[in-house]
């Protein structure tokens, strides 16, 4: 749920329908393609740790992302 949240927070209504779908998009073909790749990489080496730090990689640089966004100011 946090995914349609926080554009609708950052950005205007008339723009969230399409970065949504975007954004939509882009977590559906990651979903897709990062078990397939983690299986690929743990035939060829025989171990799931390379696929695993890949995966730990791309986890922090998502929490990196996410922790640069601007902070929106609370106004009373």
């Amino acid at each position: 749920m946090i995914v349609p949240l926080m554009p609708a927070e950052l950005f205007d209504v008339p723009a969230l329908g399409r970065l949504l779908e975007v954004i939509l998009t882009a977590v559906g073909i990651a979903e897709a393609l990062a078990p397939w790749i983690v299986g690929r990489m743990r035939n060829v080496p025989g171990s799931y740790s390379g696929g695993f730090l890949i995966l730990m990689g791309m986890a922090l640089l998502g929490a990196t992302a996410v922790a640069a966004l601007p902070k929106r100011s609370v106004q009373p």
